[in-house]
């Protein structure tokens, strides 16, 4: 070598091992058939990271690294990362050949499955212009031979397995709803709603991790699954809060155009931040990356918790620490104050903010404390408030709270935002965010019952509008006509 690796170099090979072998079969072959070695007897482990890292140890501690690295890269003459690595590391004497003028063997084509899942009575998604930005996408690329996509629209929670098994991707891509902690939203037989929790689809990608290298989940408040994915596959992309249709297909723009030019997932990841940002959109801190945990310079791993490690967050766009106060927007049409429920947020002041919530609604409207909203003006409430008043919420809970979600989860026990009551999905949606209590005969709770801390359930809060406005028990009160409003705004 011209340059004795560092642990650097090491971490920078392992990663383009990773990208141009991402199954453990290609990498047993690659050793079998140019050096004659047992990748079993240097390791039995199925995780690739652990794979690659074993193997470039042995690799180094027996001197043959620099054989291991042009032998890669004659396997894969096209992987930019492992050429870069290359160059870098090599002896200038030998050759670099340019990707194109390569004869042989072409590098492993990377596959994308696609699932997405718009069911009856869940608001409509543009997923078709996602996918079809994609796959414009990739028809422009230069490495387009590179990379295959599949779809499976409308997609069941058996089309998952099926898919994979069928197709034998490398990402997995999930466009769709999401509902927090009760999770994806697919599609049963009869093309209704079927929640999957993050737990179970935990335990069905760790049964793939050997073969899937990135999963990414562009559904609202999906990253609860992309947390749980993540402790068994390399990458995994979630969205820490509701994400609207624009900044989704923008975030699939951008991430998919940097894969097809070779880029890392990490590039791709923040390239697909950039663009939600540079189309005005201020949901560019929405997308997180999240990347299992794998320590290349500590010792060999000696318990089944070190070859398996809890994910750490890695690629974040900006800062996670919450934003000065100059950068919420507080926009109104009917120049309501936002400042007060703002602050009593900022806080974690839930009980009051909750009691503001109310003020500043019927503000709006043109009404005073101890008065409600009626029907019509909850119908046509200005979209800029609500948006405002929503955006709060769900900022400073963290996506836990705000009207959006209680929409999502709405929408995802059988409720239809069309601005009409139906008795059995309210009933449902009421049971989720903690609003009915009682084993058999179940009661919608007072105003006294309601939890005003992060213990409470998903979309427990703003609550107290709710029984102000006596709005629960009037045919499910003006609950479903705000979720037709949020609909119509898309909030």
């Amino acid at each position: 070598m011209s340059t004795s690796p560092t642990p650097q170099h090491l971490k920078q090979l392992r990663d383009a091992l990773v990208s141009a072998f991402p199954e453990r079969s290609s990498l047993e072959q690659l050793l079998y058939f140019e050096f004659k070695k047992n990748l079993n007897q240097i390791t039995k482990d199925s995780n690739l990271n652990v794979v690659v890292f074993e193997l470039i140890k042995t690799a180094e501690s027996e001197e043959w690294l620099v054989d291991l690295i042009e032998a890669a890269r004659k396997e894969n003459p096209k992987n930019s990362q492992l050429e870069a690595i290359a160059c870098e590391l090599l002896s200038p004497k030998a050759p670099v050949v340019p990707a194109f003028d390569v004869p042989g063997p072409q590098s492993q084509q990377q596959r994308i499955l696609i699932l997405a899942a718009n069911p009856i009575g869940t608001s409509q998604l543009r997923l078709d212009e996602e996918l079809r930005e994609i796959e414009q996408g990739l028809r422009a690329a230069r490495q387009r031979e590179q990379f295959e996509i599949k779809s499976a629209l409308a997609a069941r929670t058996r089309d998952i397995h099926r898919s994979i098994f069928d197709f034998n991707p490398q990402i997995v891509h999930f466009s769709g709803h999401g509902a927090g902690q009760d999770g994806l939203v697919f599609t049963d037989d009869t093309g209704q709603t079927k929640l999957v929790d993050g737990a179970a689809l935990a335990r069905l990608f760790n049964l793939f991790a050997d073969r899937i290298n990135c999963v990414v989940l562009n559904a609202c408040y999906s990253e609860v699954q992309a947390r749980a994915i993540a402790q068994h596959i390399n990458y995994v992309v979630g969205m820490s809060q509701a994400v609207g249709d624009r900044a989704a297909i923008e975030f699939a723009v951008g991430f998919y155009d940097a894969l097809w030019a070779g880029e890392s997932i990490e590039f791709a990841h923040e390239l697909g931040c950039t663009l939600i940002q540079m189309q005005g959109i201020s949901e560019q801190l929405t997308p997180k990356l999240l990347k299992k945990q794998l320590d290349s310079e500590s010792t060999t791993p000696s318990s089944v918790s070190e070859v398996n490690p809890p994910f750490k967050e890695v690629i974040e766009p900006r800062s996670t620490n919450q934003q000065p106060d100059l950068d919420d927007d507080l926009s109104s049409e009917k120049n309501v104050n936002y400042t007060r429920l703002r602050d009593l947020l900022k806080a974690g002041n839930w009980k009051d903010a909750d009691y503001e919530t109310y003020l500043v609604m019927l503000k709006v409207v043109g009404r005073e404390d101890g008065d409600w909203i009626r029907p019509n003006e909850l119908l046509n409430f200005p979209c800029t408030d609500l948006r405002t008043i929503d955006n709060l919420w769900v900022k400073y809970s963290n996506g836990r709270f705000g009207f959006s979600v209680q929409k999502n989860i709405y929408l995802s026990v059988g409720g239809i935002a069309d601005g009409k009551y139906y008795e059995e999905a309210w009933n449902k949606f009421g049971d989720r965010v903690g609003w009915r209590k009682g084993w058999w005969l179940k009661s919608w709770i007072s105003l006294l019952d309601v939890t005003f801390d992060t213990t409470a359930p998903w979309g427990h809060l703003p609550g107290g509008w709710v029984e102000r406005g006596l709005w629960v028990y009037i045919d499910g009160g003006g609950g479903h006509r705000l979720f037709s409003r949020i609909e119509t705004c898309k909030v």
